[in-house]
């Protein structure tokens, strides 16, 4: 796959693949798409690939433990959670138009390079608004698009792109947030090295306020062990997504040369 030429840019065809999803009249579409939304992106970048993976997971406990304490209960109840967890890998799916020098540079990325990266946030909306076009539910859509632009929103108002504060930011990023950062703190990139699940957790916690939203990080404190076993359960078995790959491959057959 590697070696395909291609005549659209990696957004332009990921879109298509979801859009021939539809077409397709798969069975569960939306899980289908987020399947193969997550092999596009290990294939573009191996770190993205498990990312979005063991961010559902997270995201998925920490909406659970939020339920069971009754917090943003009304908001959480009101979600279909058929569609919000496939819609959790969308939130990076932006990346699929930085070039790999940038994704895979072994080292900080320049003020440049960095102002790059941040494009993955515009460039994951607008997959998901031309998603739209190919009759996907509107509530999934609603979740992958919050997702998508606000999961580097910060509570104190210092995130990008809109720079929103405290409950500006729509509930989906503010949890996203949580998932995206503990993820990024106990893996391994090519710029840094995996922290442990310890010192992740205290990153997270030392975060209130600053970048979580505080309640959020008062449910994290009750799952920091579980956070830390499905990163382990998710580092070193084959992706769950594996058997897709053929259909992936012809997928991308119909849009490259």
């Amino acid at each position: 796959m590697r070696n395909v030429q291609c005549r659209l840019n990696g957004y332009e065809i990921i879109a298509i693949i979801i859009g021939n999803c539809y077409f397709a009249d798969m069975p569960d579409r939306q899980n289908t798409a987020a399947g193969l939304v997550t092999n596009f992106a290990e294939f573009w970048d191996h770190t993205t690939g498990w990312h979005v993976i063991r961010t559902q997971k997270y995201l998925q406990a920490l909406v659970e433990q939020l339920i069971k304490d009754g917090v943003y209960a009304d908001e959480l109840l009101s979600w279909n959670m058929d569609m919000i967890i496939p819609a959790v890998p969308f939130h990076d799916v932006g990346k699929i138009s930085i070039c790999q020098n940038i994704l895979k540079k072994p080292g900080k990325l320049t003020a440049a390079e960095f102002d790059i990266m941040k494009t993955h946030v515009q460039k994951g909306v607008e997959v998901i608004r031309i998603m739209g076009r190919y009759g996907y539910f509107s509530d999934f859509l609603d979740h992958a698009r919050a997702f998508a632009a606000a999961h580097h929103e910060k509570w104190d108002g210092s995130g990008y792109p809109s720079g929103l504060k405290g409950q500006e930011i729509p509930l989906e990023g503010r949890i996203m947030a949580v998932a995206d950062v503990y993820d990024a703190l106990i893996s391994e990139r090519p710029y840094k090295r995996a922290f442990s699940s310890e010192e992740s957790a205290r990153i997270i916690i030392e975060g209130a306020n600053k970048h979580f939203d505080p309640v959020l990080v008062d449910a994290f404190k009750k799952l920091t062990n579980k956070f830390a076993a499905i990163a382990n359960d998710y580092k070193a078995k084959p992706p769950p997504y594996q058997d897709m790959n053929a259909i992936l491959r012809q997928q991308l057959s119909a849009v490259c040369a």
